[in-house]
């Protein structure tokens, strides 16, 4: 087995979508280069990472809140297991936002994670381990 296969063989692989901005991609590489095989590829549209068969988006409340839910519901049911990180960047809880979130839960292929902005490499990494 050569080096580099024998380095990576017992890490799980994330991939990182290249057209996320670079200075994200070099703190991802900072955060989880020791604990992950970590790779920039070209992934789908609005997935900044994906994991085996797992594709992890992000989004800010403020966007769900302006999302036609129709739209975002037609997108998202044929393209495999999804998670979404959910940043809160709301001054106070909105009641709409949450009846969105809930929607997004009953899609059989979505799961959702709302969470402070600080703790988003901390969702990343439970949600690579869980996979």
């Amino acid at each position: 087995m050569n080096k580099i296969k024998k380095k990576y063989f017992n890490r799980k692989t994330l991939k990182v979508n290249e057209k996320n901005d670079i200075e994200s991609i070099i703190e991802l590489f900072q955060k989880f280069g020791k604990k992950y095989h970590i790779i920039t590829t070209t992934l789908d549209p609005n997935i900044q990472y994906q994991t085996k068969d797992t594709k992890i988006t992000q989004t800010y409340t403020k966007t769900i809140l302006e999302k036609n839910m129709t739209n975002m519901i037609k997108q998202l049911e044929n393209r495999g297991k999804i998670r979404i990180i959910i940043i809160d960047n709301l001054d106070h809880e909105n009641e709409e936002v949450n009846r969105k979130i809930r929607q997004l839960d009953k899609i059989k292929n979505v799961k959702t994670y709302k969470i402070k902005e600080k703790d988003t490499f901390k969702a990343l990494d439970d949600i690579i381990r869980r996979v």
